[in-house]
């Protein structure tokens, strides 16, 4: 049993071993900071509203790192653009962060940080394109089930934060994540190799100025916005990451709202994560016999079931918060992987990179305000984005009914 689990995780080859096997690195450090990230910077003086400025300034600064991603990744290359973006992303923001003061420390780290879609761009490249597309739902589980992992070791940020005070511990955190995700970076760009379609874009590029490819995105928004499946996964995935910006008020809501001692934050995502390690290991598999649409919609209704348990958690009780995170982890488990399939099967394959890095300018462009507005509004009751949420799930669910009208078009076609 264990061994026909694991076996397609060792008969990953190439890059996607490679990514897989190295991903920990980045997902250790930090799931033993995120938890707690909110509220340190609520410790430090940083309020509701400001927080929200900061996501704000970060959504924009990845509008501008999404639109420059397709164009660096193409021009020199997959390998190289992920190393030097990472960093800058990743390791100088670890840094600033574990040196904040105020607000101000954490606008400079939100701008740096704000440079991740240009690494995240070239290491999706070189995770997906030279994979099978029949494997890519399972690629994308092995991903998720690394991160699952990675959560496991939460207990440790826990352990300390009740021993000392959270700022402290927070500070160390960081700069144990700086060293962490850096060696992730360089020890992946070391396996890694250049992808086919990767070459055959760095030899297209070469000798054309980034100028003139940044002014071919407009055949690139043209081919977005007159091709129905891009286009509808375009305003999924808008959605869904203006629904992740109202879920990041989670550990407020939870500490300053329902009473539940700081410490206890980290073990939501712990409960999580080991919900969705199970539920990979041991459904997936099955699920994938089902079509993609169908599972989605069935993570949707349990995205839904568990935001209305946690509306009507009354203050001081842990137990319906544990049994939201439970239903939350499954949801995300039959929602996220095939959400990640969907975008890339519906994205044309010569164009990935350019398609992908405008799509995610557009979402993020269009996101922006909302982080504003998400902290306006949990500054005035923290229950509103959680509400606001209800309805962002049932707007994905129509997006996801218009995906299955159409695969149900093809396959009378064929």
């Amino acid at each position: 049993m264990i061994k026909q689990i694991f076996a397609p995780l060792f008969a990953l080859k190439g890059n996607p071993r490679y990514a897989v096997f190295t991903e920990p690195l980045w997902g250790i450090p930090f799931n033993l900071y995120i938890p707690f990230f909110v509220l340190f910077q609520y410790s430090l003086g940083v309020r509701d509203n400001y927080i929200g400025i900061l996501v704000a300034v970060s959504l924009a600064v990845q509008m501008i790192a999404s639109v420059l991603s397709g164009v660096l990744t193409d021009k020199f290359g997959r390998r190289k653009t992920n190393i030097i973006w990472d960093h800058l992303a990743w390791t100088v923001p670890c840094l600033i962060w574990a040196f904040a003061q105020d607000f101000w420390w954490f606008l400079i780290a939100a701008i740096f940080n704000g440079l991740w879609p240009i690494g995240a761009n070239a290491w999706e490249c070189l995770l997906v394109e030279d994979e099978e597309p029949n494997k890519i739902v399972q690629l994308f589980n092995w991903i998720y089930i690394a991160g699952s992992v990675s959560i496991f070791f939460a207990p440790i940020s826990i352990l300390f934060i009740s021993m000392f005070d959270l700022v402290s511990v927070m500070r160390v955190l960081f700069l144990i994540s700086a060293v962490l995700m850096t060696a992730k970076f360089c020890i992946h760009i070391w396996f890694a190799r250049e992808t086919g379609q990767g070459v055959i874009r760095l030899s297209e590029t070469k000798g054309v100025p980034i100028t003139r490819m940044l002014l071919q995105y407009v055949g690139v928004l043209r081919q977005i916005f007159t091709t129905r499946a891009t286009l509808r996964v375009l305003i999924l995935i808008i959605v869904v990451h203006i629904q992740h910006i109202a879920a990041g008020f989670f550990s407020l809501y939870v500490t300053q709202d329902l009473g539940i001692p700081e410490a206890h934050v980290a073990w939501f995502p712990v409960l999580r994560g080991a919900i969705m390690l199970v539920f990979f290991l041991l459904f997936q598999r099955i699920l994938d016999r089902y079509p993609i649409y169908l599972i989605m919609i069935v993570g949707l209704m349990l995205y839904i079931c568990g935001y209305v348990l946690l509306l009507f958690t009354p203050a001081g009780f842990l137990l319906p918060l544990l049994l939201f995170t439970v239903i939350d982890a499954c949801a995300v488990a039959l929602f996220m992987p095939r959400r990640d399939a969907m975008v890339y099967n519906n994205v044309d394959p010569a164009e990935r990179a350019r398609i992908r890095a405008m799509m995610m300018a557009i979402m993020l462009g269009v996101a922006s305000p909302f982080a504003i507005l998400a902290g306006q509004l949990s500054e005035i009751n923290r229950r509103i984005p959680f509400i606001a949420s209800l309805g962002l799930f049932v707007i994905v669910g129509v997006i996801v009914m218009f995906e299955r009208s159409d695969m149900l078009k093809k396959r009378k076609k064929t």
